[in-house]
């Protein structure tokens, strides 16, 4: 069987998923530093530092979000994430067993879901792409890329029921 021409879909978690992430660290940070501000002496107050070392693990985790992207493949979905180490991840479609979607309250504010892959890959069984678009329908073209895979590598389930 020919390969099947499937342009390769790209995906980036929207910013919003930093909010749902980190919300309390947020208010925490952002209350620390209102707090140490009202003070005299704000830049020897611990308040202020506390809340600045959070802010700085913040702003590493908000820029750690938004270099993670996911390639869609014809073969392949690719986990690419990392700041001053990148990594890339690959799980192979025909591994693919299953498919979740899930939205937390605060991702339904936001417009944003979950979406879980389960695989038979041994380093990655399942891969979370958080922040993804609700509106986005993205597990139908993975399914239908998993089923050419599997067709093309002679893989076939078997199930007892």
């Amino acid at each position: 069987m020919p390969p099947i021409n499937f342009g390769t879909i790209v995906r980036r978690p929207k910013s919003a998923q930093f909010i749902v992430n980190d919300f309390m660290a947020i208010i925490l940070c952002l209350a620390g530093l209102v707090v140490a501000g009202m003070q005299e002496c704000f830049l020897e107050s611990i308040l202020f530092w506390v809340s600045l070392i959070i802010s700085l693990c913040l702003i590493y985790r908000l820029i750690y979000l938004k270099q993670t992207i996911y390639y869609i493949t014809p073969e392949q979905l690719i986990y690419e994430h990392g700041v001053f180490h990148r990594s890339r991840d690959f799980i192979e479609l025909y591994r693919v067993i299953d498919f979740r979607e899930e939205s937390s309250f605060l991702q339904q504010l936001f417009g944003i879901k979950t979406i879980k892959v389960y695989s038979g890959d041994r380093t990655t069984p399942c891969l979370k792409m958080a922040g993804m678009e609700r509106k986005d329908l993205l597990i139908p073209p993975i399914r239908d890329r998993v089923v050419i895979n599997r067709k093309m590598n002679g893989i076939y389930e078997i199930t007892n029921r």
